[in-house]
């Protein structure tokens, strides 16, 4: 990565949702998109995407600003606007985060003109729309343009919502869809410290067993999902957790549980990444448990949960916590979760026995 010296930050933002801060940098050769992830941390990564030259273009690759520590011109080969370098409009600059909030767009007015997916990494900065091929700072916008756009107006709408005041419509619906399944519920209690995004965890009992469930978290989508599901990640990508005990649970132990499933709710913004079915989390908050597994009834033969209502036209996928042994997680590691469930049974209030 590239800090440019005698530069002028032209914009800069916080995601709304990961600790990670856009912003944008020129200095006299160049103007610069990046990405700072967990700043001030020792986790602290920048991604870096050339935007645009600001003086001639060169040949070959310019070396002389990269030894001095600042950010280099796109080589002459890589460059689709005009060779002696153009100037943007830099006060219509602004950000559009991805709903994710682990990636962010570049936009000059109503044009883009920059982007750094959530896909970006060492061997793809981003997209630029002066780039042409895939340059060594930035790979072209052109082709990828129309379903960046769509993307980007999804996203555009999505951020107007989240602004709005859908979560009165959205608590509503949850707690219906809880009540459906456990009757009246007992206790409800916000689990996001007074930040964005609202969430909670509501409580109640059905068949002598004790459930809670988280709510609001189902308006979010996961980071880096998509790199695995492709054009089937808006099946997946919301979701939230739920829990069950049986009659004669210890009290402390369950509240203990109930504090770690509403922290985990958070930790795929928190972690830059995602959580589904089949998916483990350490977990020291059950004494003789190491870890727990999440399982979605909709791809195993468990408990069928609450029926969560669709947010945005896409699922919300309930995800059990199941709490694991050390044994019994070392078995799911290795072979699945086919021969655990075989054992513990479809119940969710049977796993979790503390």
């Amino acid at each position: 990565m590239y800090h440019m010296n005698d530069t002028e930050t032209l914009l800069e933002q916080w995601s709304p949702l990961c600790n990670m801060q856009a912003f944008v940098e020129a200095n006299d050769s160049a103007v610069y998109f990046y990405l700072w992830i967990y700043p001030g941390t020792e986790m602290a990564e920048i991604r870096s995407c050339w935007v645009c030259n600001r003086r001639p273009a060169m040949e070959e690759m310019d070396y002389a600003a990269m030894d001095s520590g600042e950010a280099p011109r796109m080589p002459l080969e890589f460059v689709d606007h005009d060779p002696g370098g153009i100037e943007l409009d830099w006060d219509r600059l602004s950000i559009v985060w991805f709903e994710e909030g682990d990636a962010a767009f570049l936009f000059e007015g109503g044009r883009m003109i920059a982007a750094i997916p959530g896909w970006a990494g060492e061997d793809f900065p981003g997209y630029s729309l002066f780039a042409r091929g895939m340059g060594p700072f930035a790979w072209e916008l052109k082709t990828a343009l129309p379903a960046l756009s769509l993307r980007a107006d999804r996203s555009r709408a999505y951020w107007e919502a989240m602004e709005g005041d859908y979560f009165q419509e959205l608590q509503g619906e949850q707690l219906a869809a809880l009540e459906d399944y456990f009757g009246p519920h007992r206790q409800y209690f916000a689990i996001d410290g007074g930040q964005f995004p609202p969430r909670a965890l509501v409580t109640g009992e059905k068949g002598g067993n004790r459930y809670a469930f988280t709510l609001g978290n189902g308006a979010l989508s996961q980071p880096k999902i998509e790199q695995y599901f492709q054009e089937d990640s808006w099946k997946y990508r919301r979701f939230e957790l739920g829990i069950a005990f049986p009659p004669g649970t210890d009290e402390g132990r369950a509240r203990a549980m109930l504090s770690y499933v509403a922290a985990q709710a958070a930790l795929p913004w928190r972690e830059i990444g995602w959580l589904g079915h089949g998916h483990t989390i350490p977990c020291e908050a059950a004494p003789g448990y190491a870890a727990v597994l999440l399982l979605n009834p909709a791809l195993c033969p468990v408990d069928r949960g609450p029926s969560y209502p669709d947010f945005m036209g896409e699922p919300v996928n309930l995800l059990w916590v199941m709490l694991l042994t050390a044994g019994e997680y070392e078995d799911v590691m290795e072979h699945g979760e086919e021969g655990i469930l075989a054992r513990k049974g479809r119940e969710a209030a049977g796993w979790n026995l503390i």
